[in-house]
């Protein structure tokens, strides 16, 4: 009962937003449409996973705020008539000189990415004394990665800084002139450092960065039906996703022949991993919260850039803490919502999810336009809301600097530079 009514609550605020646009594809059908999807395939395949109303209750608070903001910006802007998607205007077409430097910016900072993570496996591989060794290290890798004992070139970290800005990027790029080579060479980037790491966050954020790239490119054609276009991608990418999931848990528990046991062990990671961050929060509420009143002003929220600049330690995925999410069960994930709520409070949430809101409902409303900017920002936040139901992409540093980064080349790109 409990999750047919927050699906019920989704379902109403998906449709109404859907009255201010001929798409159910904008930010706020995209933050429903990924927690309904989440919480009916709980229902069937984790039923055991736990789920309270007080988790409803914060949870759909949030997508009514995010709805508001967006209609916010809808009725405070000057076309507040309803959204078309309407062929690129004149004003945004750049021409082929803007098409070329783009594409050198994009090439540059892949490879610059690229290479950085080359430098980041070899330091991996250098701490386990051959490639051998490497594959062969299991749990090892990210145990010795968190105790601080790899040592991490300095070039290593700032050049993959660059790698989601390089995927934004790409995906801009294939949204306005489709598919080229030089677009994957970033994916090859968080591919390395994925592997690197026995690490499944980057492939599944590479995989939301691929569907919103398709999204937006499907609305710049302005073609109909674009919700059931889509139905076809979504179709190689999931089985795409479990297998990349089912390879890297193999890697990491070095267990590569599969039997009844094993299938049943991958199942229960696979669960975990998907809706942990749901049920966790909900043992949070129900264990933790209450008995926390100080706000840690975005400790969490922003962990890896608090501990760049020195404010605060970051915990090992967000949290150290593990919490039951079902009988047999724990995780330390916590959806987007725990850290925004230890970090501002109810009333703080609510407002990051009215501002959220306002500013995607300002780059959705210019990407219709054919804004490469508006794009951009658009895949930023659609992404971010994609990840929602395991943690918040603010946690990483990449993520944050491709949401100014990427813009940034776009309107550099305008610029005719003796360079290029």
């Amino acid at each position: 009962m409990v999750h047919l009514v927050l699906i019920f609550l989704l379902i109403i605020i998906f449709f109404a937003r859907k009255l201010f646009s001929r798409t159910y594809l904008t930010p706020t059908g995209v933050l429903c449409g990924i927690w309904i999807l989440i919480i009916s395939l709980k229902v069937i395949l984790a039923p055991d996973f736990y789920f309270g109303y007080e988790a409803v209750f914060y949870i759909g608070s949030f997508s009514m705020f995010f709805f508001i903001g967006e209609l916010l910006f809808y009725f405070l802007s000057k076309e507040n008539d309803t959204e078309e998607i309407k062929e690129i205007k004149p004003f945004y077409e750049h021409g082929e000189e803007f098409k070329n430097r783009l594409r050198k910016y994009i090439i540059w900072i892949s490879f610059i990415s690229l290479f950085g993570s080359l430098f980041y496996l070899k330091a991996f591989i250098n701490h386990f004394g051959s490639f051998a060794e490497f594959l062969i290290a299991g749990e090892l890798i990210r145990a010795d990665l968190f105790d601080g004992n790899i040592s991490i070139p300095a070039i290593s970290i700032f050049s993959m800084l660059l790698s989601y800005s390089a995927i934004n990027l790409s995906m801009v790029f294939y949204s306005r002139y489709g598919f080229y080579w030089f677009q994957t060479i970033p994916f090859f980037s968080v591919l390395i450092l994925s592997f690197s790491q026995a690490a499944r966050a980057g492939m599944v954020i590479v995989i939301f960065q691929i569907v919103s790239g398709k999204i937006f490119r499907l609305l710049s054609k302005n073609e109909g039906k674009i919700e059931l276009k889509l139905v076809k991608p979504l179709l190689y990418i999931l089985p795409t996703l479990l297998i990349i999931f089912t390879l890297i848990e193999s890697f990491r528990y070095q267990a590569f022949e599969y039997n009844s046991e094993r299938v049943e062990f991958t199942k229960n990671t696979f669960n975990v991993y998907t809706f942990g961050g749901v049920s966790g929060f909900s043992t949070y509420l129900d264990e933790v919260h209450k008995s926390t009143n100080d706000l840690t002003y975005g400790r969490y929220t922003f962990s890896s850039l608090y501990n760049l600049l020195g404010i605060a330690k970051a915990e090992t995925g967000i949290y150290d803490q593990y919490l039951n999410v079902s009988p047999t069960q724990t995780a330390n994930i916590y959806s987007i919502f725990r850290p925004l709520l230890e970090d501002f409070g109810y009333l703080g949430m609510l407002i990051w999810a009215l501002i959220l809101g306002m500013i995607a409902n300002f780059s959705f409303r210019y990407s219709l336009r054919g804004s490469l900017i508006g794009i951009s920002m658009c895949v930023s936040i659609y992404i971010y809301l994609m990840f929602s139901f395991i943690a918040p992409l603010t946690q990483f540093n990449s993520f944050l600097l491709s949401c100014f980064l990427a813009p940034l080349i776009i309107q550099i790109s305008k610029i005719r530079l003796k360079l290029f």
